[in-house]
């Protein structure tokens, strides 16, 4: 027998699956007979099956995340695997790290509200989806953002920014690094490198040429000296 889905962790509302095909478009029961566009799954949870302010429920025409699941099991397996603590858990560090965040009505999780600093959350299932938020939405304030009319200032922000996201990563990247993550992954230029670089636990080769890396490595051993 089929495992049920768990309720949504956030709000504990309903969740549900949605036949789809490969390239998920929504498909009815009927698909089945002929799918010849393939068969997967995706879950739904929408703001008809939600409390007022989950950070996580969509539109009813949007599916939970990009994933499609070949299976019913593989689609229950990572929606239950994501509805315990760990993502919630993990949100809530990031909250505690960057005091004074809030998730705002439109899903967004603002990190720090003076400067606007934030990113969307509806679209997360799991631990790694936010670390790709993080890096692709929060590296350029870690260097180079000047939110305030004075230098001193402005680098005092990019350092405390830049402490927060490590401090939230369990890293020690260095501000030429978080300048190369920025240029090579910011504004979710290359997600899939981002899954990439995440997965292989931030391997900096995975960003840079040979040239570039023994640049980088000159620059960080001189702030060092």
């Amino acid at each position: 027998m089929t495992e049920k889905l768990r309720p949504c962790p956030f709000c504990g509302g309903e969740a549900k699956l949605q036949l789809t095909d490969d390239e998920g478009n929504f498909k009815d029961e009927s698909y089945l007979e002929d799918p010849y566009s393939g068969v997967g799954y995706v879950i739904m949870h929408d703001t008809s099956n939600s409390t007022d302010g989950c950070p996580i429920a969509t539109d009813s025409d949007s599916s939970q995340g990009i994933y499609i699941y070949a299976s019913k099991e593989a689609a229950i397996n990572a929606w239950n695997g994501r509805a315990e603590d760990d993502l919630t858990n993990y949100i809530s560090k990031i909250m505690n790290i960057f005091y004074g965040s809030f998730i705002n009505h439109n899903k967004e999780l603002i990190l720090i509200p003076k400067t606007n600093l934030y990113f969307y959350l509806g679209d997360v299932n799991t631990v790694d989806e936010v670390k790709y938020k993080l890096l692709e939405w929060c590296s350029r304030s870690c260097f180079k953002s000047m939110p305030y009319r004075y230098t001193k200032k402005n680098r005092e922000y990019q350092d405390d920014v830049l402490r927060k996201v490590n401090e939230c990563l369990d890293m020690e990247f260095t501000r030429e690094q978080m300048e190369l993550i920025y240029t090579k992954l910011g504004n979710c230029i290359n997600h899939e490198l981002t899954m990439k670089f995440v997965s292989s636990g931030y391997d900096m080769k995975l960003l840079v040429c040979k040239l570039q890396l023994l640049v980088l490595i000159a620059a960080i051993a001189n702030r060092q000296l």
